[in-house]
């Protein structure tokens, strides 16, 4: 015990002049003293509430409180600090009794120097009791990670005593062909040696056991379980497991020389395209497995990639499709049917997604339950000018699918969805058509500009509303309309007919209403022109409207696929004196890296994450750590379909900035909110 620290002690004396004595003993040691009287049992009750003491002083004679009254309120509260008693005859029955309940000391009613010396004694003991604790506490977390590593360690390592197996992990297991660790409790390291290798291995023993402070290394032929070799590396080591002493055994496989195994490698996606490449129709299925890292963590990568397999083989047997399964990425599986009716195909596939959610894998030791989501995808040669292309139109409809997902229910039928075709590749360019044909458009109302009002909850002065673009006569969006009607067109055109149009009214209204400002969303195009900065500049100019009045909004996907030249934008963008505002930010796509490059001032939540306001787990898990991660970044939130006062309180407490959806008002011809009504 260090001497400065404070010794703080409890004491059971009958009067203040008896607790001023028992202090003077104290003057001429190098302690500092802290004391409290206890005037009656209940009085060291409610102390006994505080962790912050030392040590308890019983006297004998005190009228309120006996040494066992005492000792028995210690006992009763499990507190470890220890007990003192001073007593006339410290060696009489009564003393004995007292010693026996737990008092650790019977010192004299008069101790004279004894007091201080026994007081240092039980605080040092008891600081290194609770020292002990902590230790043990910190002993049991290094030995619990230590078990993790090993159960998820890339390497295949075993413990062995006398040549037999007491502890290995997950991989060693799967390399020997073991589905469980325990399985190996019975087998001796030298089964597991091809006979070829036999007298190497004894070779290699007997060199480990001159040297045990040295590794030992061989190439030796491994014999799995179902009796198939593999080529490795053998390296023999000291260690100890739960305190003994042992040999610890790594197993390295040489890749490509496996003979025999039954374990299928992953196709990759490569793989995927050469099996696609002759196809001339029926459907691609895609099938993602949610929160694969974090079955990583649970299981082990082995584990996770057996329990990946594992699904594949049950949707197999469970749809009765004929094809084997292709791993297409490490949470991705992949079958190419040759059936022509999608919607045959995603009945099936919603029937083996409901099964599997009721159905309890065993992978090694731990059992595990997972959902998963799926993409039918129809293969047509005439519709994508290459394999690669329509891969990553199928790729990019199952992330969709994926981050829907997260919301739903493990047996919800949306978790399957069918992937629309791509438009057939035109033959004649239409870029030179589409400029005249929007013009007309507009001009004539087929394409009408629409503003939904942003609102602020937290008193923001700002008055924003969104542009949306919809062609009147197809009632389609204005971007899908078009891609259907001008497949080649450059949708640049379009983005920059709107914003020239809305920026003028937004002049307009900002005549009366000098708060308004913007939100234009821009296309894929847009993001790509290196001029689009450019051209803004001169709308804004021409349409007198300061720049600060506008925020870009660009979708996520879009920003992340090409981060390069939507960072520069951003760049160009703030320069110009614009905001920016990044849409459809999900948590599941783990948009902060990118919004860090972007540094938006405005994020608007997916689309999906507004279903989940009523269900209190998923917007924990979901929305909440999105919201506070974009607090620390200082980037105002905007949370779209709301479409009731319910989700109100909700969204309050989250620390949403802005609310949008048809509950304030739905998207209008023109900006006619009254922003008052809720400021």
């Amino acid at each position: 015990m260090q001497h400065n620290d404070t010794i703080r002690i409890l004491i059971g004396c009958a009067s203040q002049a008896r607790l001023d004595a028992c202090l003077a003993l104290f003057r001429d040691t190098v302690h500092t003293v802290r004391a409290h009287r206890v005037a009656s049992l209940r009085d060291l009750e409610d102390a006994l509430r505080d962790r912050q003491w030392d040590l308890l002083i019983a006297d004998e004679d005190h009228p309120e409180l006996t040494p066992a009254d005492a000792l028995g309120a210690l006992t009763a509260a499990g507190s470890d600090m220890a007990c003192l008693v001073r007593a006339a005859e410290p060696l009489s029955a009564a003393a004995l009794e007292w010693r026996r309940a737990g008092a650790r000391e019977v010192l004299p009613a008069e101790p004279g120097e004894l007091l201080p010396l026994a007081v240092a004694r039980e605080v040092e003991a008891l600081r290194m009791r609770r020292e002990l604790a902590e230790l043990r506490i910190q002993h049991a977390e290094v030995a619990r990670r230590c078990e993790l590593l090993l159960g998820t360690a890339r390497e295949a390592i075993a413990y062995v005593v006398d040549g037999m197996h007491v502890h290995a992990n997950s991989r060693y297991a799967a390399l020997f062909g073991y589905t469980t660790v325990d399985d190996l409790a019975s087998v001796p390291l030298v089964d597991l040696i091809d006979d070829a290798g036999q007298q190497e291995f004894k070779d290699a023993l007997k060199r480990y056991r001159a040297a045990p402070e040295a590794e030992t290394a061989i190439d030796f032929s491994g014999r799995r379980a179902d009796d198939s070799r593999f080529d490795g590396e053998l390296v023999l080591s000291t260690a100890s497991f739960e305190g003994e002493p042992c040999m610890q055994v790594l197993v390295r496989e040489r890749a490509g020389v496996s003979m025999g195994s039954t374990q299928a490698s992953a196709a990759g996606p490569k793989a995927l395209a050469d099996v696609l490449r002759p196809a001339v129709g029926g459907q691609l299925v895609l099938l993602a497995v949610d929160g694969f890292a974090q079955h990583c963590r649970k299981l082990g990568v082995i584990g996770a990639n057996l329990l990946v397999d594992e699904l594949g083989a049950f949707v197999t047997r469970t749809t009765g499709w004929k094809v084997a399964p292709l791993r297409a990425a490490d949470a991705v599986l992949a079958w190419h049917l040759g059936v022509d009716d999608p919607d045959a195909v995603a009945a099936e596939a919603r029937a083996a997604i409901a099964a599997l959610a009721g159905h309890i894998h065993e992978i090694g030791t731990q059992s595990v339950s997972c959902t998963v989501c799926a993409q039918v995808c129809p293969v047509d040669p005439e519709c994508d000018r290459s394999v690669e292309e329509m891969l990553d139109r199928c790729w990019s409809a199952l992330a969709d699918t994926a981050e829907r997902s997260a919301a739903l229910r493990a047996t919800d039928p949306a978790r399957v969805d069918i992937a629309h075709l791509a438009t057939p590749v035109a033959t004649t360019s239409a870029s030179t058509i589409a400029g005249p044909a929007l013009e007309e458009a507009l001009r004539g109302g087929d394409l009408r500009l629409l503003f939904q009002p942003i609102v602020s909850l937290r008193g923001d002065s700002s008055e924003y509303y969104e542009v949306f673009v919809r062609h009147r006569p197809s009632g389609k969006a204005a971007h899908a309309w078009l891609t259907e009607n001008y497949p080649a067109a450059d949708s640049v055109e379009l983005d920059r007919l709107v914003a020239r149009d809305a920026l003028h009214k937004l002049a307009a209204h900002r005549g009366s209403y000098p708060q308004t400002r913007l939100v234009l969303p821009l296309g894929a195009g847009s993001v790509l022109d290196p001029r689009c900065a450019h051209w803004l500049a001169g709308a804004l100019q021409e349409a007198d409207v300061p720049p600060d009045c506008l925020a870009v909004a660009i979708d996520h996907r879009v920003a992340s696929a090409n981060l390069k030249q939507a960072s520069e934008l951003a760049g160009q963008l703030a320069a110009l004196g614009c905001r920016l505002c990044i849409t459809e930010v999900h948590s599941g796509a783990n948009p902060l890296p990118d919004l860090v490059h972007l540094r938006p001032q405005l994020v608007r939540i997916a689309d999906a994450l507004s279903r989940v306001l009523g269900d209190a787990d998923s917007t924990n898990t979901l929305l909440k750590p999105l919201i506070e991660s974009l607090h620390r970044e200082q980037i105002a939130s905007v949370m779209p379909n709301v479409d009731s006062a319910s989700t109100l309180a909700v969204l309050w407490q989250l620390g949403i900035n802005f609310i949008e959806g048809d509950y304030l008002q739905p998207a209008q011809p023109q900006m006619s909110y009254e922003f008052s009504d809720l400021n």
